[in-house]
């Protein structure tokens, strides 16, 4: 029996995007696990659905947006029409940290109001939209993906870690509060992402290179393959003691 059979999931931000494509890497990872997955995004899914499929799982494209409440209710009401229930919730649908660096002073209140719509009310929303069947189950695991920079402080990104840092306090409380229900919320953290966007930089530019591994303990990539298997844990039965805490996922570059 596989890690995730018989379990339902929904990944927010699920598409192949136009980035490092961990969404889809994750929904594929979790399916891969026997999940029945609700891939989730802004933007088209199909192509996700259909690798899911081509490798004998089950999954449903759903389009959303994190930021409306209509909207994630009826991707809550999709996963529950098509799959009966909703074991857990990948809150993975972000601005992410590739945004361009900007000093403090310099950082337009709509580049911050945008960052925390997605990256914080996104969540927010989507937690207050799986929580009726969850309760009703008596069970259910809520994922949070957080980022190293939570713990190093990163310069010129202001808006990008303090919401991380807002996404972790989330998972914190909603611990508390949701445990007694049989709900656990935990968080998952990764740092720089070895992709097919930043690889050949990563090999070929040498001061791209160092600023990337100097901080880690491990000199080595990391990689969405890596991640995954972290992310599995914590949607199994296997972590379900387990809430209220961060996994890092991180070749020593930062120690939370």
């Amino acid at each position: 029996m596989k890690r995730l059979e018989n379990r339902v999931a929904i990944v927010t931000g699920g598409s192949h995007g136009e980035r490092a494509a961990l969404g889809a890497d994750f929904a594929k990872a979790l399916a891969a696990a026997g999940a029945k997955v609700v891939v989730a995004d802004i933007r088209d899914c199909a192509s996700v659905v259909k690798e899911i499929e081509a490798a004998g799982g089950e999954a449903l494209a759903v389009h959303v947006d994190v930021r409306d409440e209509a909207s994630v209710a009826a991707m809550a009401a999709a996963a529950i029409t098509r799959f009966g229930r909703i074991d857990i919730l990948l809150n993975n649908a972000a601005i992410g940290s590739n945004i361009p660096p900007v000093k403090v002073g310099d950082i337009a209140l709509d580049a911050w109001d945008d960052i925390y719509a997605v990256n914080v009310r996104g969540p927010f929303v989507c937690v207050k939209a799986v929580l009726p069947q969850m309760r009703k189950q008596g069970y259910g695991k809520i994922i949070n993906v957080g980022s190293t920079m939570m713990y190093s402080g990163a310069p010129n990104r202001l808006h990008y870690v303090s919401a991380k840092g807002a996404v972790l306090a989330m998972s914190r409380a909603l611990s508390r509060e949701l445990g007694p229900e049989g709900i656990c919320v935990n968080t998952l953290a990764y740092g720089l992402v070895t992709s097919r966007i930043n690889e050949q930089a990563l090999e070929e530019d040498d001061e791209y290179r160092a600023h990337a591994f100097r901080p880690r303990a491990m000199p080595v990539h990391l990689r969405a393959e890596d991640i995954t298997g972290g992310l599995v844990f914590l949607a199994s039965a296997e972590s379900d003691h387990m809430t209220g805490q961060c996994l890092m996922i991180d070749p020593g570059s930062v120690h939370n």
